[in-house]
């Protein structure tokens, strides 16, 4: 058998030593745009604020490949997936048979269409390239400005501000973080920022980067000149699915897949940012771009090309994480601005600290959503009861008092126990 794997990240990487580790014998090729070790995209921001070097985020160790018998053709774009002829057409015009093929091609950020947007000074804040620039850059910038106000630009924001620039957020919306919390939780965490010196500008975007070759500052929509020297864009991730554009492998945002991973053609699997596969919660195929989701679409696409049918994909729905100083956040589920649950109950306590907040979010008995601010002791626990759609009426009271902690909860994970395949179960049980 020969495998081929586009991409060599978090989910590729799955794939590949997964294969590797179910048959000694397979050719398996691992085809990447760049030429780096393999390093872990969500510790850039380490990265940039100076906390980590670069070998403190590489996540395989350098004899990864030699050691799991693994072809490698680096600084090679695959451009167009020829499921037909069971093809991979490469940027130099050649071609490369497979028997069965694993996209893991991720997301790319999509800079804004305004004047100046290709300045020097102007970066994305995705890969190990961006963050190696950036570094590069920091010493010729006092203020830099971040386009976008999500858990990329926020992160953007806070591990500049931590490498000592003056940081100014712009974002379109009323409130950051709008996709993943509520107006509430968002003002907490914009006071947070605040007080650590970062400007936020709000319902507020860009219309041109000023500066005839490089940054000297930009221009809102409103006419407002804002001086900076960087630019940042922390917003706008797209699946890269173009390569299969054309074909019947289908897509919507991302590439389509089942519980398998698989596509809608047979030896074609995805796995990764660029896929869209179920999300338990919304009742429709979502993208969850997190990394333990990729290393387990990775997992699972192997397991099925081996012809482990019964290898499927877990429960999940959007999950997120951000933490800065004194204060953290984890979301889970239908919690941000638009996710507005029809007919749902929230249940929501401020304190006790001055950061603490906590909103659930149910719909029918079920915990559909949760946002913690603060203290986030004990989200694994919520976490499984979201994902499991377990009914938690009976202990409404208990999340209101922060009592869900696994010890406390262990009595209606066993009335659910039907809920969980074996193996989940005894992991749940380990805790105890």
């Amino acid at each position: 058998m020969k495998a081929i794997i586009i991409g060599n990240h978090a989910a590729g990487l799955s794939a590949a030593e997964t294969l590797r580790q179910g048959d000694q014998s397979c050719d398996i090729i691992v085809i990447s745009k760049e030429d780096v070790p393999p390093y872990s995209r969500c510790l850039i921001p380490y990265l940039v604020s100076g906390k980590k070097q670069v070998d403190d985020i590489l996540f395989k160790p350098a004899d990864f490949y030699r050691e799991n018998s693994l072809e490698t053709m680096f600084n090679v774009e695959a451009v167009k997936v020829l499921p037909k002829e069971k093809q991979v057409l490469l940027a130099d015009g050649s071609k490369i048979g497979y028997d069965s093929l694993v996209i893991a091609t991720g997301g790319t950020p999509s800079l804004p269409g305004i004047p100046g947007i290709k300045n020097e000074g102007v970066f994305g804040f995705h890969t190990l390239s961006d963050a190696e620039k950036i570094i590069a850059y920091a010493d010729k910038v006092n203020t830099a400005v971040i386009l976008g106000g999500g858990l990329i630009g926020i992160k953007a924001a806070i591990s500049l501000k931590e490498r000592g620039k003056n940081v100014k957020v712009l974002v379109s919306s009323p409130s950051i973080l709008s996709q993943i919390v509520d107006t509430k939780e968002a003002g907490i965490f914009e006071e947070f920022l605040s007080e650590l010196g970062m400007e936020i500008l709000k319902n507020t975007s860009p219309a041109r980067v000023l500066g005839e070759e490089k940054v000297e500052g930009l221009e809102t929509t409103e006419g407002k000149k804002i001086q900076c020297e960087m630019v940042v864009v922390g917003k706008g991730v797209k699946a890269n699915k173009d390569l299969v554009r054309g074909t019947d492998i289908k897509t919507e945002y991302g590439i389509i897949v089942d519980e398998h991973c698989r596509t809608s053609v047979p030896t074609v699997y995805a796995a990764g940012d660029v896929t869209q596969s179920q999300d338990t919660v919304r009742k429709e195929r979502w993208t969850n771009a997190l990394w333990p989701f990729a290393v387990e679409e990775g997992r699972v696409a192997a397991e099925n090309i081996l012809g482990n049918e019964s290898s499927v994909l877990r429960e999940r729905t959007s999950m997120n994480s951000i933490a800065v100083g004194d204060i953290a956040l984890i979301s889970c589920g239908l919690t941000g601005v638009r996710d507005k649950v029809d007919g749902g109950e929230e249940l929501t306590v401020k304190g006790p600290g001055k950061w603490d907040c906590k909103r659930f979010v149910l719909k029918d008995g079920k915990l559909v959503g949760y946002v913690l601010v603060g203290n986030v002791a004990h989200a694994g626990v919520l976490t499984s009861l979201v994902r499991k759609e377990i009914g938690v009426e009976s202990i409404k009271q208990q999340l209101l008092l922060s009592k869900y902690d696994f010890a406390s909860i262990l009595p209606l994970v066993k009335q659910n126990r039907n809920r969980f395949t074996e193996r989940e179960y005894r992991e749940v049980l380990a805790f105890f």
